[in-house]
């Protein structure tokens, strides 16, 4: 009997021996359930294409520069479900997300032929990934394996997003705000641009709502200088992101 994307996490953070918070493995577990999945604009086997390519790219012991094609290079296979042209994106979002410019957007765009949508949830899929098997490998614990693609198609459930400053895709603003956006927007007096740069897919804001409030601080936690888990303080976890941020060539 095959495992859950659910027990394929917990088997792995339960058999290292390490004290792995509870919330943590939830939240890995949260996005393993829905990387092979249908989203909201690639189906489930696209998205496990994507996320083979960024498995490979986190592999590669000595990574192509971002100008060369992963692809041609023959870093990675050939899969029909995604084309070359978003291979090398995916790519590179992985290893060289530093390099990336709105110019090269753009272009990615036009030979990719994705929307700004379709872009946004592979985005989801690459930060999912990343954050599981980085995880992994820095805990030295079992890496988790993928979950089987699940057939059925995407639900391609438009947003009313807008162009906006600091950003290369349309985002929903506060006063256009969605039920889907909701848990993610209510309440809050104003949406920082990092916030609301994947809001023009609700799925990819709940990857990283997730993600954040384990691996980091919880969104509406930001504004208490004083919050901790009882663990870091609040200023330990900042010089640690920090640092992280200028290590990776983060905007931020």
């Amino acid at each position: 009997m095959s495992q859950t994307p659910t027990s394929i996490i917990q088997s792995c953070h339960q058999s290292s021996g390490l004290e792995i918070r509870p919330d943590l493995t939830a939240a890995h577990a949260h996005v393993w359930e829905k990387l092979a999945a249908p989203g909201t604009w690639w189906n489930g086997a696209e998205r496990l294409a994507m996320a083979e390519v960024v498995r490979t790219a986190l592999d590669d012991p000595d990574p192509t520069p971002p100008w060369v094609s992963a692809s041609s290079s023959g870093r990675v296979a050939h899969n029909p479900a995604l084309s070359s042209q978003l291979q090398d994106a995916v790519y590179r979002l992985t290893r060289h997300a530093g390099t990336l410019t709105e110019d090269w957007y753009l272009s990615m765009r036009d030979a990719t032929a994705i929307t700004h949508q379709q872009w946004v949830e592979v985005i989801d899929v690459v930060i999912s990934v990343a954050s599981v098997l980085r995880f992994a490998q820095l805990a030295g614990i079992d890496r988790p394996e993928f979950p089987t693609a699940l057939d059925g198609e995407p639900l391609r459930q438009e947003q009313p997003s807008k162009p906006a400053n600091h950003h290369w895709v349309p985002v929903v603003h506060l006063e256009d705000m969605t039920p889907e956006l909701e848990p993610f927007y209510e309440g809050l007096p104003v949406i920082a641009p990092v916030i609301r740069a994947l809001s023009s897919v609700p799925a990819a804001m709940d990857t990283l709502s997730v993600l954040s409030s384990a691996q980091y601080i919880p969104n509406r936690e930001m504004v208490d200088l004083n919050w901790s888990r009882g663990t870091l303080s609040r200023r330990q976890m900042e010089f640690v992101a920090g640092r992280l941020s200028a290590h990776r060539e983060c905007f931020y």
